[in-house]
């Protein structure tokens, strides 16, 4: 687990960087934790989720939920510090009163190491979606009564019996008749022009025109109506009639009637229902399915949905095909898990369409029913732009990390750089005064090996500290000395500190062909490469010069060439003092510190 101060860098990070301005962006809610669940940065949309006590750091993150859920942000906040993700639905209090719903994913924050050092917290408010599955969920509960009352019908009928007399001009109602109009003697009678004053005016004319017709043709008739009852109040009627003939006249009709009001506020609830649900979804930006796997049929929540349920119409024969191939592991065993536990299903996916990735919130709940077939409703809610926000997140925080790392290499680097050139300068310091020298020859000595290392830095610069080419060295180095030389053979790469130690043995080697060799009388040098069965050769030859003898003693050149430069590249150094002049040559493996330039050729030459 990383320290608090690791976490204490890490939000200071965030509170300066780009993240800071991701997480403002989202429209989602975005905390960072610590591992005690204590608040320490809030965008401003989790300020106007939770409220802006809730979430002012130092605040508890714990203390909004209640205490049932308040073990599953517990459980989400050490699951996070263990480097895992968790994810929980759960409702908090609204400051107004009511229930808000948020959707909350729980995920560790990362040092550049990946070990977990806070924990990000995600909150979205999905109220609406809760609303609406609860509204189906009423839904389902008024057609599940519904079907109660019709199936009680359905056994017990109870039919009250009427009859109108044309010749009397009465209507006379009994049994069940009298008990739906709440009131009027049980055998009572009725003038048939004030019967009809219980139904509406609309009502009324079409019920006439029945009768009417069912005189002219002998046809029985049926409506549903809206009546008056004798108490004020209004109830539904279902009447069923038939013409009464003697000697070929129609002389009345007769039938039995129905009190359907509760079948009616039945239906009319459940249209209720349906039209809040619906309004939900809009509101919610969701779309509603009832899916019947035994019929492989997709039912929209209305008709206005038809053209939603074309957008499917390659669900069928297994509704998981249309998932993301990287996702569908994941929603089988969610689905798995549903319908084992009998609880909903929810989860987040991919799919493709029209060419293009979408993601898909959604939620769905196996719909038990006796004898009928099995039916799931489904809310589906496209999160593709509240997935594209995360996105942002994680490669933001991604993009902190590499620069943290970058960082930390150039630190490095550097350290490892400067740590070199003081060791460098302190060699040059102790074989410079080594000798028994005068402290002026000594100092002029010193500032030549200085001014030779800092042009040989001067090139690494250039080429950005990766490489040095082994040819610019040499014409660095010997250039300000202005006398006779010649570069033959190919161009070598160097890595850093290859090209500290050979500019320094091309300096110590000029410096001695001015002082002892010759260039010393207008004499000529010659530098050749060879790069032959994985061995580099370097040669520097000098000739027309005064007659060369051994030392009598090692100087500081010597020393460095047969020593030093010799350990470093891994090779070997000789030194041959020919009288007609002196000859060195060096000999090292090939490596990727000592290769042959790419694209140079092996006749190349520079003469100065």
């Amino acid at each position: 687990m990383a320290s608090s101060g690791g976490t204490l860098r890490s939000m200071e990070f965030v509170a300066e960087g780009g993240v800071r301005r991701a997480f403002e962006n989202s429209p989602d809610g975005v905390l960072i934790l610590d591992f005690a669940g204590i608040v320490q940065f809030a965008n401003s949309a989790a300020a106007t989720l939770l409220g802006a006590d809730a979430v002012r750091p130092g605040a508890s993150w714990f203390l909004q939920w209640a205490a049932p859920d308040r073990a599953a942000a517990r459980v989400g906040v050490e699951a996070a510090a263990g480097g895992e993700t968790r994810r929980f639905s759960a409702p908090i209090a609204k400051s107004a009163g009511g229930l808000r719903y948020l959707d909350t994913v729980v995920s560790p924050l990362r040092d550049e190491a990946g070990a977990p050092i806070a924990v990000l917290v995600t909150s979205r408010d999905v109220t609406e979606l809760e609303e609406a599955r609860l509204a189906a969920e009423a839904r389902e509960r008024v057609a599940s009564h519904e079907a109660s009352v019709l199936r009680a019908v359905a056994d017990m009928v109870y039919l009250g019996s009427w009859e109108m007399d044309f010749r009397r001009n009465v209507t006379r109602v009994a049994g069940a008749g009298v008990q739906a109009m709440r009131g009027g003697p049980e055998h009572g009678e009725l003038d048939s022009e004030a019967s009809f004053e219980m139904f509406r005016a609309e009502d009324a004319a079409r019920i006439q025109g029945m009768i009417e017709r069912a005189c002219r043709t002998g046809e029985s008739f049926r409506y549903d109506a809206q009546i008056k009852r004798h108490d004020g109040t209004l109830g539904w009627v279902r009447e069923f009639g038939e013409p009464i003939y003697e000697e070929g006249v129609c002389v009345g009709i007769r039938g039995a009637g129905m009190d359907i009001s509760d079948e009616v506020a039945s239906r009319e609830a459940v249209e209720r229902a349906e039209r809040r649900l619906k309004l939900a979804a809009q509101l919610a930006g969701m779309e509603v399915f009832e899916l019947d796997f035994d019929r492989q049929s997709l039912l929209p929540s209305s008709p206005q949905a038809d053209e939603d349920v074309s957008r499917y119409s390659d669900l069928w024969p297994n509704p998981l095909h249309i998932v993301d191939p990287r996702d569908q592991a994941r929603v089988r065993a969610e689905w798995e898990r549903a319908v084992a536990t009998q609880g909903p299903f929810r989860c987040e996916f991919r799919i493709h369409r029209e060419g293009e990735e979408a993601w898909i919130y959604c939620v769905a709940e196996v719909v038990p029913e006796e004898e009928q077939p099995r039916r799931v409703v489904v809310a589906t809610m496209d999160i593709t732009e509240r997935k594209r926000h995360e996105l942002e997140i994680l490669q933001t925080m991604g993009q902190m990390r590499e620069h943290e790392a970058r960082q930390k290499l150039l630190l490095d680097e550097l350290n490892h750089r400067v740590k070199n050139t003081l060791a460098s300068v302190q060699s040059v310091a102790v074989q410079t005064l080594a000798g028994a020298r005068e402290l002026h020859e000594a100092r002029d000595l010193f500032i030549e090996r200085l001014m030779a290392l800092s042009s040989t830095h001067d090139l690494l610069v250039k080429h950005a500290w990766t490489s040095a080419s082994f040819r610019e060295l040499v014409e660095v180095t010997l250039r300000p000395y202005g006398n006779d030389w010649r570069y033959a053979g190919p161009d070598l790469r160097l890595d850093p500190n290859y090209a500290v130690s050979l500019g320094m043995a091309v300096h110590e080697l000029a410096t001695n062909a001015i002082k002892h060799g010759a260039w010393r009388n207008g004499g000529h040098v010659d530098i050749t490469t060879a790069v032959e069965g994985g061995q580099v050769r370097i040669v520097w030859r000098e000739s027309g010069g005064p007659p060369v003898s051994p030392p009598t003693r090692g100087g500081f050149g010597a020393r460095l060439l047969q020593r030093g430069v010799a350990a470093e590249l891994g090779g070997k150094v000789v030194l041959d003092y020919a009288p007609d002049g002196l000859a060195c040559t060096i000999q090292a493996p090939t490596s990727a510190r000592l290769r042959l330039a790419p694209h140079d050729s092996e006749k190349s030459r520079l003469t100065v």
